[in-house]
């Protein structure tokens, strides 16, 4: 901006000026062509005594023509005597003046421009040091803001989000009509006070106040969220802080909007809900299952075995007990005997596959069992490291579900890793245990995983069911690691919530 008076006029300039100057061939002598601003030093005549070079150019004369010239050639307003007696009479003043004009250069349209004319004694006699400034440019950067100031005026009057802005002193200057509506319209409470006070003492306000203050210091865009309660209604608001500056790069003000997010968290809220009672069903599910197949797994086992068992007893004394029957009866009943040996083995095979005895000793019997069932049917070799320390006490539901993750990921391995080892590791970290399944196989791309196999999405929910987590890291050529981590004691399953799903 311009000097506002003509002391401090003069004391920018004054060490470019001598009064004891006289003739223009010696004021052209001094430095005032390096000035970016127009200089004009001006009689009581309007009769223009020296100008710099930035004037000619400004206005488009040569020196010698601009100096031909009255000053109120240049600046039109000056011909009109009383405006002339008028500027005179305030340039005289100790502090002068300052104002914005426009002049008209030799050719075009009129230029805006600011003056600022101060009294200067030279040769004896009184002048008008005039120092003009082209404001062009900032009249055009003020008309775009102000464009777009009109611009946000009707974007934000007319937008459903709750917008402010508030000064550097946190005054707020402005709200749009849906902050008025949630204030009911006391616009008393809202404009000019201090966020400080206008604001209630709570947690919504302080984080408010932290996001404008942290707007303000930073000169950054900062977010978070908000919740506005009064009476019984309840909105919750994603807001941004946003700092604005001025043409000249200064931060003026802060812009906050707040975009009203409640159906958005509510149907999020419902959506969680629905997803946990969908995994506590997949988990009773779950549950009910591993119970009928244990149960199934022992009425094969016993009850079929005991009598597959009994027949076998029964054809071994036909045979003992009928020496002279002859060959062909021998052979016959020895065929039976076979045939039940096969049936036998295979419920034993059935009842293992719908749930090991193993299951029943704890986690690590029932890995090492799973660990040599892998190793007797696969050149792969199977490695298992087992905890150390004090024996793992963990609930049925946790060792199965434990156990299923591991035959999952060893089926995988199976099927689709061609390893030459893989590992099991188990260990206790702090109240959770961490089970790794780790093969130096081909490994798989994440992003490409077939979207048909459910393998994987079984572990994870598996994992999910203990509070736990399953976390699968693999890469093309670099192998698999499956890792499972459960608290020792996951919590049980809610009551309540089962009751609200069964109604």
């Amino acid at each position: 901006m311009m000097p506002e008076n003509g002391d401090a006029l003069l004391q920018n300039y004054s060490h470019y000026l001598n009064p004891t100057l006289t003739p223009p061939d010696s004021l052209s002598s001094i430095a005032l062509d390096r000035i970016h601003d127009a200089i004009y030093l001006v009689d009581r005549n309007l009769r223009i005594k020296y100008v710099n070079e930035k004037a000619c150019k400004l206005m488009g004369y040569s020196p010698h023509a601009l100096m031909q010239l009255s000053f109120a050639v240049i600046d039109h307003e000056l011909q009109d005597d009383d405006v002339t007696a008028l500027w005179w009479k305030l340039t005289m003043r100790p502090e002068g003046i300052t104002f914005t004009s426009q002049h008209a250069p030799s050719r075009g349209e009129l230029i805006s421009v600011q003056v600022s004319s101060s009294h200067y004694l030279h040769g004896g006699e009184t002048h008008a040091l005039c120092v003009v400034r082209d404001v062009r440019e900032v009249k055009q950067k003020e008309a775009v803001q102000q464009l777009r100031e009109k611009q946000f005026r009707a974007l934000v009057e007319n937008s459903p989000d709750m917008i402010a802005r508030f000064d550097l002193a946190l005054r707020c200057v402005y709200v749009n009509p849906p902050v008025l509506k949630w204030f009911e319209g006391r616009e008393q409470e809202i404009y000019h006070r201090q966020l400080t006070e206008a604001v209630p003492h709570n947690e919504t306000g302080m984080a408010l106040l932290r996001l404008v203050s942290q707007s303000m210091a930073s000169g950054n865009e900062a977010e978070g969220e908000l919740t506005l309660t009064q009476g019984s209604r309840r909105r919750i608001l994603h807001v941004r802080s946003v700092p604005e500056f001025n043409l000249h790069g200064e931060l003026e003000s802060v812009l906050t909007v707040g975009r009203d997010i409640t159906a958005i968290r509510l149907a999020e809220e419902e959506l969680r809900e629905a997803h946990q009672q969908l995994r506590l069903l997949a988990r009773n599910q779950e549950t009910q299952r591993e119970a009928e197949r244990k149960h199934l797994a022992h009425e094969i086992h016993d009850e079929l075995g005991q009598h597959l068992t009994s027949l076998r007893v029964g054809l071994s004394l036909i045979r003992m007990q009928s020496p002279e029957a002859g060959e062909a009866l021998h052979q016959q009943v020895e065929n039976l005997m076979q045939l039940v040996d096969s049936t036998i083995q295979v419920v034993r095979d059935v009842s293992t596959r719908l749930r090991p005895n193993m299951l029943n000793l704890g986690l690590v019997p029932a890995l090492e069992w799973l660990r040599d069932e892998f190793n007797k049917h696969n050149t792969t070799r199977c490695i298992f490291i087992p905890p150390q320390g004090k024996a793992l006490r963990l609930s049925d539901e946790c060792v199965t579900a434990a156990f299923r993750v591991v035959q999952e990921s060893l089926t995988n391995v199976q099927r689709h890793a061609k390893a030459s080892s893989v590992y099991i590791f188990v260990k206790q970290d702090g109240d959770k245990l961490r089970i790794d399944v780790v093969d130096n196989g081909k490994g798989f791309d994440m992003q490409n995983v077939r979207p048909n196999a459910w393998g994987l999405p079984g572990m994870v929910e598996r994992a999910a069911m203990l509070n736990g987590e399953v976390r699968i890291d693999s890469r093309p050529g670099e192998g698999t690691r499956v890792q499972l981590s459960f608290p020792h004691r996951p919590r049980s399953l809610s009551r309540a919530l089962f009751n609200k799903i069964d109604k």
